[in-house]
């Protein structure tokens, strides 16, 4: 038996409480803390009330600019994978690759400290870098641009020329300006073999300030076409390019759609796949007649965990339509984003439907060897007007043993020496 001062809150103060009320109250505790989260429906049923919010305030960051400090980047703990795990489902997977890549597209936090993009003459990278630039504007994150190559750029877009006469320090002083206001910037560079090799700077400086100080991201677009100079001094060096895959947590190169399809028809066919521009080595041929679709861009995304395993994936980027975003609100440059469009390559219609593979098949058909394997009409007759040496063996006349006659011609040169040895 419990006194009254043990006894529960709904329990009367002058009496003692039995065991079986004490249970009863546990057990109603109990059901509490595990309904907090469920609502009840009127058939008596419990319904799980949903967490994802019906608006789209998580999309923007809020208090982005004019901060008194520097935000820190949180540091979660990676969950580690249960041995017995079953595996994924096609359809899992095609969720898991795309929210990867999409975790990249948005610049959410810790999704890529350091993105690398490769292209060439034949792709570029720029559809990629104006869907970054929209994505980050319309989250309310500061967006710097050091550029080398481009000259137009969004109104909101904070704009380094590195272009002009400035110096590797001149750059990174201004962009330490630029950043400082800012709790989240996203930092894109338009041609690192400029920042590197012209310019003159070390990329784990630029690295440690935008990553590690100021907690952003970075973006870089190196052409892949671009041969680096090789002096005495870096002759036993590393390449920049492999120095920047080294230090890049998502690598993502740049493909052109058409040239992709082209080849895959070259692997249904068993044939070498097809080389394109300044592969072709070809006099005075730079830059191919398909390259950069206008359908969209193919991207061969590699992306790093902390623990250094790799997981890759080739993705389609179409182009944005005013459709795919909401209406700005207040001063936003740019609304918020509906729907997630991009998608895997294996998903695209024109590149896994069967009309492609029948349109593969058909030019796998009509293709034609260097030579002819069949006959004239004059040849034809020639054929038949040839009398064979054995025609008379074929008649089937008895008594003769089946001897074969050959009637020389004046051509034959008969050798008489030849009979007598």
């Amino acid at each position: 038996m419990l006194r009254n001062n043990d006894a529960p809150a709904n329990a009367d103060l002058g009496r003692a409480v039995t065991a079986s009320e004490l249970v009863q109250y546990i057990l109603d505790i109990h059901n509490q803390q595990l309904l907090g989260g469920l609502q009840v429906l009127s058939t008596g049923r419990y319904k799980k009330t949903s967490v994802r919010a019906s608006d789209c305030n998580g999309w923007i960051k809020k208090l982005n600019f004019n901060t008194e400090g520097i935000r820190k980047r949180k540091r979660k703990p990676e969950a580690r994978t249960r041995r017995t795990m079953a595996p994924l489902q096609l359809a899992q997977y095609q969720r898991h690759s795309v929210h990867l890549m999409s975790r990249v597209l948005n610049i959410r936090t810790n999704a890529s400290p350091f993105t690398l993009v490769l292209d060439d003459l034949n792709q570029r990278g720029m559809p990629l870098i104006h869907e970054l630039v929209r994505r980050g504007l319309s989250r309310n994150i500061n967006v710097v641009f050091i550029s080398f190559e481009s000259t137009q750029f969004h109104p909101a877009v904070r704009n380094i020329p590195a272009h002009a006469e400035s110096s590797g320090e001149q750059i990174l002083q201004d962009l330490r300006k630029l950043m400082s206001d800012a709790k989240e910037s996203l930092v894109i560079v338009d041609s690192l073999y400029e920042l590197l090799e012209v310019e003159g700077i070390d990329m784990s400086t630029l690295f440690n300030l935008v990553a590690g100080k100021f907690a952003s991201t970075l973006v870089g677009v190196y052409h892949q076409d671009m041969l680096p100079s090789q002096t005495a001094q870096t002759s036993y060096a590393p390449q920049p390019l492999d120095l920047l895959k080294y230090l890049a947590t998502s690598v993502v190169t740049c493909k052109s759609f058409a040239h992709v399809l082209a080849a895959k028809a070259a692997k249904e066919r068993s044939l070498p796949e097809p080389t394109h521009g300044l592969l072709q080595g070809a006099e005075g041929i730079v830059q191919c007649l398909e390259a950069n679709d206008h359908q969209g861009i193919v991207l061969e995304a590699e992306f790093r965990r902390k623990s250094g395993r790799p997981e890759s994936e080739t993705y389609f980027l179409r182009f944005a339509r005013p459709s795919d975003y909401n209406v700005p609100l207040g001063n936003m440059p740019f609304g918020t984003l509906k729907q997630e469009f991009v998608t895997l390559l294996d998903q695209v219609p024109a590149f896994a439907s069967q009309e492609v593979l029948g349109m593969v098949y058909a030019a796998a058909g009509d293709m034609e060897p260097t030579f002819n394997l069949g006959l004239t009409e004059k040849q034809k007759q020639a054929r038949e007007g040839v009398v064979l040496p054995y025609f008379d063996a074929q008649k089937g006349e008895g008594g003769e043993g089946g001897r074969i006659l050959y009637d020389m011609g004046p051509e034959d040169d008969f050798d008489e020496e030849e009979d007598e040895i």
